[in-house]
């Protein structure tokens, strides 16, 4: 599919598309609001690749409250880069306890980074490594 095909398409309604589109976007110009209008636009589709989407477009402007929405919602679908990324976020906003949260959740989920974070975090806090699922 062409730009011209994937305009068309997001402008349509298709989420996928208006997904692609801002992924072309942002890939050229990262700054370009266009790019986050159509993360938004996809996000408030309903699919989870775009709430991760939009919630890190969102934490690299620098908008972590805004960000931590999105990122849950997409998390609470089981999607595991959301959850590492929830935990880089309270990490950043010194809040290791919910850092670990997240951490675990992508862990237990199998996803590597959250293991590895997990881990890294608590030996940094010094406490004996325990599980990484938080129940």
């Amino acid at each position: 599919m062409d730009a011209l095909e994937l305009r068309s398409a997001a402008q349509a309604g298709d989420p996928d598309a208006m997904l692609a589109l801002a992924d072309l976007i942002g890939g050229e110009d990262p700054e370009d609001p266009e790019a986050r209008d159509w993360y938004e636009r996809a996000a408030a589709s309903g699919r989870p690749e775009a709430m991760y989407a939009l919630g890190v477009v969102l934490r690299c402007d620098g908008d972590d409250e805004d960000a931590e929405p999105w990122l849950r919602r997409a998390a609470e679908t089981g999607h595991t880069d959301a959850m590492v990324e929830l935990g880089h976020l309270f990490d950043h906003l010194d809040e290791p306890d919910r850092a670990l949260e997240w951490y675990g959740r992508a862990a237990d989920a199998g996803n590597a980074d959250g293991a590895a974070n997990h881990a890294a975090l608590t030996a940094l806090r010094g406490v004996p490594s325990a599980p990484a699922s938080t129940g």
